[in-house]
């Protein structure tokens, strides 16, 4: 009788472990639809699994307020939880890290060939959210969610990255320069580009003594440096020099996934621009479209200012907006992009740069001037890890 039994019961601990399991995935779906803005800039991967009898919860969530909402929606479910909150752990107090690297490569996978998504540059605060052979998960300040090799970047703790913050800094807002090993300035200790950070140890009139994260010093030449405190005061994005800063870059070549005056994609071209005047911006066109106020173009577009972010794409099949291009304002049909190179081009088709594919794949302008401290556009003054 026993036997006879056996196999209805396993039958129903099964039809009851799929139905609780298919009821889990969709509170989970529905709550990442409504909570998670986007899996760029937060890391929510959640997976329920039926072992045992029991209900299981995997996976990983970098945000402890979004993992306990989602744990009183699944509450009734009667689960056990076994979701990494990230930072991990295993990385001990050092759930910081500053960039060594004039510009740091950050990939999407935890290898080299993998695409390269976003750059950071020298003196960048990133958090550490987990480890893996020999790349860390990543968030850099504007919250974008990236892998970077371990060569690139000095693990801290909070508090010496605290105490990174109240040294004396420098940051570098001319184009290229190196730092030399003596202060006759010979031999080479590294590249610099434009916002890249270094501790200040001594400076006098013609030069200074820097210092890297990995704690290398060097000589630099005074041109072109300034206070960090200072500049993080004084950086104020205008209609008149966010255009002048952006011509600045003409010429320079388009590198997906580039953030540095080197070589920029359309976005990183935007965030450049921006972060040389105190403001960082989201990292992607598709996630910067989100912020700033809503510019009505008009029929001849001359509602745009200086400025203004003007963003590209198409609709889908499905009739979803996909935006896939940003470039900046000059004043009314003109802008200035990554398209290749750093380029002007015109809504205007009387204009020798008229581009009639971007003016036909326009979908809507922000204004960012003026909205600065707002989600997305925050000041870097403001930032609790610079």
């Amino acid at each position: 009788m026993v036997k006879k039994l056996l196999f209805p019961v396993i039958f129903v601990l099964i039809s009851c472990g799929v139905d609780s399991r298919k009821e889990a995935e969709k509170i989970i779906a529905d709550f990442e639809e409504e909570h998670i803005a986007d899996k760029r800039e937060t890391v929510f991967e959640v997976v329920p699994a039926f072992e045992q009898g029991k209900l299981i919860l995997k996976g990983e969530i970098s945000n402890l307020q979004k993992k306990q909402d989602m744990a009183a929606a699944l509450e009734p479910l009667q689960f056990t939880d076994e979701i990494t909150l990230l930072p991990d752990s295993t990385l001990g107090e050092k759930m910081f890290a500053l960039v060594n690297l004039s510009v740091a490569n950050f990939r999407a996978k935890p290898r080299y060939s993998a695409e390269l998504v976003t750059q950071a540059l020298l003196g960048t605060p990133v958090k550490l959210l987990k480890k893996q052979g020999n790349w860390y998960l990543v968030q850099t300040p504007d919250k974008y969610i990236s892998w970077a090799n371990a060569s690139a970047i000095i693990p801290v703790t909070k508090n010496e990255l605290n105490s990174w913050r109240q040294t004396d800094r420098l940051i570098f807002t001319g184009d290229f320069t190196l730092v030399y090993q003596n202060k006759q300035l010979n031999n080479p200790v590294s590249d610099i580009t434009a916002g890249n950070i270094l501790e200040v140890i001594n400076r006098n009139r013609n030069s200074a003594e820097v210092q890297f994260p990995d704690e290398r010093t060097g000589f630099i030449r005074n041109a072109d440096w300034q206070d960090f405190d200072n500049f993080l005061e004084a950086a104020q994005p205008d209609s008149v020099n966010i255009p002048e800063l952006a011509r600045r870059f003409t010429g320079r070549p388009y590198l997906w996934g580039g953030t540095s005056a080197f070589a920029m994609d359309c976005s990183g071209f935007t965030k450049m621009v921006y972060f040389m005047h105190g403001i960082i911006l989201s990292r992607d066109a598709s996630l910067q479209v989100r912020h700033g106020s809503f510019v009505d173009s008009g029929e001849d577009f001359s509602q745009f200012q200086p400025g203004d972010l003007l963003f590209f794409g198409r609709i889908t099949e499905d009739s979803t907006e996909r935006i896939t291009h940003v470039a900046i304002s000059t004043g009314g049909s003109e802008f200035i992009h990554a398209s290749g190179r750093i380029k002007e081009n015109s809504f205007n088709p009387a204009s020798e740069n008229y581009s009639e594919y971007r003016r036909e794949s326009f979908m809507r302008a922000r204004r960012i001037i003026g909205s600065e401290g707002t989600e997305g556009i925050q000041w870097m003054k403001n930032h609790p890890w610079y």
